[in-house]
């Protein structure tokens, strides 16, 4: 379960002095500070959101809560409830994962969840995509794909570092996506509710990115919106499936195994790589903004 507010500078400072023995290094452009033990992971991205995850999260996070004056939660179940104002409508939820990963695509889900597929979600134990391993996102993600309105935008490698060179960041790709997967949704499903959208910057600049386009404006932007409506979970797993199908088919043609995220163990591997296949390879399976590239060209 993650745990989820916004700190200010002020308390940042304490958190971060408070945590100082468990700092350790990331390579993720979003993360501010990153502390970690076997039972706990704290990340504080630029955005000055912090997240616990682990055995020992919900402790630390309200320990914290109670020093910010926030909301303490008694039990993770309380936490991760459905339960809430959104659970009697039809709501178009949108995700995105590969956003951490140095090889594979970005993908983009929005899909279409209604109080009549409850049963079916929960007869699958729909939950936080990030607590189901692969193996499980294989097995979930193709029922899910037969059974619940979707849309799914995958931009490869090449076209994402094509966006980059053009003056894209990450989150305005991330933006155009999400907001192309939910007006498609719209066109088939006008009779939509409410639309929820995994917060990833702030709502100023989602729509500063998205100025030169026809934009979808009534979105209820999110923090941790996987365990607030299963339509933003269901979207999540399949983005999820869909990535994993795409990272096949790059170690299929590549004949080479691929590790994700963007660790130490990635840059080992990319080093490989370009011993094989030389350091243009990486323009169609990894994203080259990433640190790892640089590492790669150092050397």
């Amino acid at each position: 379960m993650n745990y989820v507010f916004t700190i200010d500078e002020k308390n940042l400072l304490k958190l971060k002095e408070y945590y100082q023995p468990i700092m350790v290094p990331s390579d993720n452009s979003t993360h501010k500070y990153l502390f970690k033990t076997d039972q706990l992971t704290i990340t504080v991205y630029n955005s000055l959101q912090v997240m616990f995850q682990g055995e020992d999260a919900l402790e630390e996070y309200n320990s914290w809560a109670e020093i910010l004056g926030l909301e303490k939660y008694e039990s993770a179940e309380k936490f991760n409830g459905y339960d809430n104002q959104y659970l009697p409508l039809r709501v178009i939820g949108s995700d995105e994962v590969g956003t951490g990963d140095f090889f594979g695509p970005v993908v983009v889900c929005a899909a279409y969840v209604t109080p009549n597929d409850y049963l079916f979600l929960d007869e699958l134990d729909i939950k936080d995509s990030k607590k189901i391993n692969d193996n499980q996102i294989r097995i979930i993600g193709e029922k899910l794909i037969k059974n619940i309105p979707h849309q799914v935008l995958v931009t490869s490698n090449e076209k994402y570092n094509e966006l980059i060179d053009k003056g894209f960041n990450l989150n305005k790709i991330k933006a155009y996506l999400h907001n192309h997967a939910i007006k498609k949704m719209i066109s088939r499903y006008p009779d939509y509710q409410k639309i929820i959208q995994d917060k990833f910057c702030s709502e100023e600049n989602y729509f500063e990115y998205l100025k030169s386009e026809e934009t979808v404006k009534n979105i209820d932007f999110l923090t941790q919106a996987e365990s607030i409506h299963k339509a933003v979970a269901v979207a999540a797993i399949i983005a999820r499936y869909r990535f994993l199908q795409e990272f096949d088919l790059l170690e299929k043609e590549y004949g080479i195994t691929l590790p994700k995220g963007a660790g130490p163990g990635v840059d080992a591997v990319a080093r490989i790589i370009e011993m094989k296949h030389g350091e243009q390879i990486f323009k169609k399976i990894a994203k080259l903004n990433f640190k790892n590239y640089q590492k790669i060209k150092k050397n």
